[in-house]
């Protein structure tokens, strides 16, 4: 028994070479040499008698013997993963790593600054935060956490989600645009208009007025761009106008560079939720880390 339990540490290692799709960005997540990685499952592969992966200069993968072992490495991974998350969920001081993944636009600009102070208070806690703009699967990477703007309720058993906050929505343009004559939505038809989207398709976008009033405008936006801060920045330079979430562009409108337009039509506003893998035990440092976004982000975000 004992011949193999030593290196059960070095199955955990080849499961997270794969999940990380490589050597170098699973040493930089390990913080490990990549030499050192390599020689480790080298050394696995050896003991086995096996070949797990298939290696070239640009990528790794996996052979059909290795994508057989790599399943139940992954599940022993999985698995060490929540004793260690339990354990921390019993003690009494926020400790360990938390993996969490958010669109870039909302780490750099709001949550950089969250988990710095977070940590602050908490020292012994660690973050990892992965700005992919792009959907991650929690469970089978890891993550104990990610912000997503939530539209349709959850379809995977394996997660749950909790609303944080609204993101309230800002119509804006750069001012050379803002001296168009608008009085309703549907003026912005005769303009060019922006989208943040990831399909170049025919977009849409509802707005309300105090009286009751309701508009839709359809439109074939100019440009698009699946991260919101490109939108802006396309927005500064006058390309055109653009529906974004107001703390994107408070710098912008606070030098001048955008200007709020049709402020008395609002758009309903985006949502935000934290999504999590549904398990027993929620590490005692995510819960601290939860109370403490829902407590920051509501005015952060307005």
């Amino acid at each position: 028994m004992n011949s193999y339990i030593h290196h059960l540490d070095d199955l955990l290692l080849f499961s997270e070479v794969v999940e990380k799709g490589g050597f170098s960005a699973a040493a930089r997540i390990l913080g490990l040499q990549r030499s050192k990685l390599s020689r480790r499952v080298a050394d696995l592969e050896a003991r086995l008698g096996l070949r797990l992966l298939q290696r070239n200069t640009r990528h790794i993968s996996l052979t059909p013997m290795g994508e057989q072992i790599y399943v139940h490495a992954r599940a022993m991974a999985r698995e060490a993963r929540t004793a260690y998350d339990l354990a921390a969920s019993m003690g009494d001081t926020p400790s360990g790593l938390l993996r969490i993944t958010a669109p870039s636009a909302l780490a750099v600009t709001l949550l950089g600054d969250l988990i710095g102070r977070y940590c602050q208070q908490h020292p012994r806690v660690r973050v990892l935060l992965d700005t992919r703009d792009q959907i991650i699967d929690l469970v089978g990477e890891g993550y104990d956490l990610a912000f997503r703007a939530q539209g349709a309720s959850l379809t995977d058993s394996r997660l749950v989600a909790r609303e944080l906050a609204p993101v309230p929505l800002a119509l804006v343009a750069a001012p050379e645009l803002a001296r168009a004559d608008l009085r309703r939505p549907r003026d912005l038809t005769a303009l060019p208009l922006l989208a943040h989207a990831t399909q170049d398709s025919l977009q849409s976008w509802q707005f309300s007025h105090p009286s009751g009033e309701r508009e839709s405008l359809e439109f074939t936006p100019r440009s698009l761009s699946n991260n919101p801060a490109a939108v802006r920045e396309m927005a500064r330079a006058g390309l055109g106008i653009a529906l974004l979430p107001h703390y994107l562009c408070t710098a912008s409108l606070a030098r001048g560079d955008l200007v709020v337009l049709l402020p008395a039509w609002t758009a309903a506003p985006a949502r935000i939720y934290a999504v999590m893998p549904a398990r027993r035990g929620t590490p005692l440092a995510l819960r601290r880390f939860l109370d403490f976004a829902i407590a920051e982000l509501p005015a952060r975000l307005g």
